[in-house]
């Protein structure tokens, strides 16, 4: 009799390591199959970073000059220079570079500011004067980024022009070529003129260098 509860217990005790092994399996094969299984979100968390790692990294912040033309005034006269003549007007002017590296050419005739008025077929040319001149070590025009030069560009005032809107414009020798405009932002390449003012206007010193 005694034997036979043995028999009886150790029969119990095998079915349910059986179960206890099965629902262990089951449990394994779940985490594998389910969305939600520990495994797969091993592998997708692995997949994520391996994503994150082939991302490429931003591109460099480009480096190129940002020529600009501004702080346009009329004068009444220009030192060293012959007094105006009727009708002629001298506008003074400002170049600087706001961008990110020096501005160099290889001579004073690539870069130039033209005087100019506006008409429905375009814009029509009345003076144009050297914009840089300074030169570096080298010998070649160069202005720095964060500096700027300082002119004086005059010219007589056509019939046709009268009434129209002036402006100073920003000239590149290469405009129009293969190798384009060494210029990152063209935006600030024209300046409007104000209206001739009512007051007589101060006189501007001579055209001045890099600052």
């Amino acid at each position: 009799m005694r034997k036979a509860i043995m028999a009886c217990l150790l029969g119990v005790a095998a079915i349910y390591g059986v179960m206890i092994t099965n629902q262990a399996l089951a449990l394994q094969r779940g985490g594998l199959q389910q969305p939600g299984g520990g495994l797969q979100q091993q592998q997708a968390g692995g997949q994520q970073q391996g994503k994150e790692k082939s991302r490429p990294p931003p591109p460099p912040i480009p480096r190129c000059p940002d020529l600009g033309v501004g702080t346009v005034a009329f004068v009444t006269e220009v030192p060293g220079e012959a007094p105006l003549g009727p009708n002629e007007i001298a506008v003074s002017w400002q170049v600087r570079n706001d961008g990110n590296t020096p501005f160099v050419a290889p001579t004073v005739a690539d870069t130039s500011v033209a005087l100019e008025y506006t008409t429905p077929a375009g814009a029509q040319r009345i003076a144009i004067a050297p914009a840089i001149t300074t030169l570096n070590e080298e010998g070649r025009v160069s202005l720095a980024y964060n500096h700027n030069v300082r002119g004086v560009v005059r010219g007589v005032i056509p019939a046709e022009a009268a009434g129209r809107r002036l402006r100073l414009r920003l000239v590149y020798a290469s405009e129009g070529s293969r190798s384009g405009i060494p210029d990152c932002n063209e935006l600030n390449n024209i300046a409007p003129i104000p209206r001739l003012p009512a007051v007589t206007p101060v006189s501007v010193p001579a055209p001045s260098g890099q600052r």
